[in-house]
């Protein structure tokens, strides 16, 4: 009498799922399902048209110019008083 491994019980203390880890093969189809997952969200992806592009490219400069402009200045001025306090 023949008897199907596939409707046996797990082994005790150990589950099918702890199997399967221990596969070197499972490693595999791990990093596959990641990859299928990756594409499936890239292909969620809206990309921004031209003008949108631009105009956060621009948004940024500015952004950056203005808080570069900004830590100069504290830093400019933090170095006068502390030469006028010090000397």
């Amino acid at each position: 009498m023949a008897t199907d491994t596939r409707d046996a019980a797990p082994r005790a203390g150990r589950s099918a799922r702890a199997d399967r880890r221990r596969s070197p093969f499972s490693i595999v189809r791990r990093i596959r399902q990641f990859v299928r997952e990756v594409i499936a969200e890239l292909r969620k992806v809206v990309y921004p048209g031209r003008s949108e592009l631009i105009t956060y490219v621009v948004v940024v400069l500015v952004f950056v110019t203005v808080m570069t402009a900004f830590v100069a200045s504290l830093d400019f001025g933090l170095t006068k008083a502390v030469l006028a306090v010090f000397g």
